[in-house]
């Protein structure tokens, strides 16, 4: 039952997520606001998140993973309702910061009770586990724009999604994980080159994430000229990848181990970014996109799974830690990708983010200790 409660949470988390994007264009109706605003209101996610992610170790040890878990996707569900109905500036920007607070606590806490469930069976179940937030993530947005499509009302179609997450936590909290983590006993402590490591790294996965959701598009139609109805397809073709790398991730990782996997995602992403510059036709871009994703796909829950072997800092703040230095990659990567293709060009951009892929590659060995 915890296995299955564990998944039920990361496909909450990810229908969370995904619930947002379809809602975009009716906010801007519901709230007019130029591009501008609407920058600095998409900001005040990033600042929610980041404000309430080092508060997760404090919450697991008071009040125990079920209990921080539910009270963060409760949060979360109040956000979406909010962003769903409110049409006041400053309410929306409140229902934006609960929204990427609760997200960035979810996010850790799911991975501290995956943590604990795949320490309790022994065997590698994290991949899949991020794969149910990938599933999540693509499931919600294809629920909401269908309904959105069929004639639902844009308060409607949402509420249905926000009804499934609240159903699924009710079915899954008796799985949830109830203890609570310990607080370091020697309090704050440094967490250490192996933990900051894993944390770059997730740093460069974040990046190139975020990187090809905002950038890609722009990239097919100035570069490959692509019909901008279909540069969608270059993140479609990057997500689900991802999503099916990582529902196959665990049992690569039982055969070939979690060094060789985290090295060859690394090589694989770097060389679909690699194929996407130096190929002529959208077609090939699109593949490179595809193949980047499969790379990407098992980086990351793999190198949380790490946390779990490490005894510098307990598994819960070592995630914390972990977790909220590959954050800012999500907030870092569109503004570095920006700076570089103002002052060089967008391929020079997408060159570095393959560096990076690189460099994680050549750190993996590393992990074979």
């Amino acid at each position: 039952m915890t296995i299955l409660a564990t998944r039920a949470g990361f496909l909450v988390a990810g229908l969370g997520l995904s619930v947002w994007a379809p809602l975009v264009p009716y906010v801007r109706q519901r709230i007019p606001m130029d591009d501008a605003t609407f920058g600095l209101l998409l900001l005040s996610v990033g600042l929610g998140s980041l404000s309430c992610m080092p508060l997760t170790a404090l919450l697991t040890s008071r009040f125990g993973i079920r209990r921080a878990l539910l009270g963060a996707a409760s949060l979360l569900v109040m956000a979406l309702c909010g962003m769903i109905f409110f049409s006041q500036f400053w309410l929306m920007v409140l229902a934006l910061f609960c929204f990427g607070g609760s997200m960035g606590v979810l996010d850790i806490v799911l991975n501290v009770q995956g943590l604990a469930v795949e320490s309790r069976a022994n065997r590698s179940l994290m991949a899949g586990f991020h794969g149910m937030f990938s599933l999540g993530t693509i499931t919600g947005a294809l629920l909401v724009s269908l309904l959105l499509m069929a004639g639902l009302s844009p308060v409607l179609s949402p509420l249905l999604a926000v009804a499934c997450m609240v159903m699924l936590c009710l079915w899954a909290r008796p799985g949830f994980v109830e203890r609570r983590t310990r607080p370091d006993p020697d309090g704050f402590r440094w967490p250490g080159g192996f933990i900051i490591l894993i944390g770059l790294m997730c740093f460069i996965v974040y990046l190139a994430e975020g990187a090809i959701l905002d950038w890609s598009a722009l990239f097919l139609i100035d570069f490959r000229s692509m019909p901008a109805a279909s540069a969608g397809l270059g993140y479609a073709a990057f997500a689900l990848m991802i999503t099916a790398g990582r529902f196959a991730g665990d049992d690569l990782t039982r055969k070939l181990g979690r060094a060789r996997v985290i090295g060859g995602g690394g090589l694989l992403a770097a060389a679909g970014i690699g194929l996407s510059l130096l190929s002529q036709h959208w077609a090939l871009s699109l593949l490179g996109y595809g193949l980047c994703g499969l790379g990407c796909a098992n980086v990351s829950p793999l190198l949380m799974s790490l946390l779990n072997h490490q005894n510098r800092m307990p598994p819960h703040l070592a995630v914390t830690t972990a977790t909220t230095i590959g954050f800012a990659g999500v907030l870092a990567g569109p503004a570095m990708m920006g700076f570089v293709a103002q002052y060089s060009s967008l391929n020079h951009a997408f060159a570095m983010l393959a560096g990076g892929l690189l460099l994680v590659a050549l750190a993996s060995p590393g992990f074979r200790k």
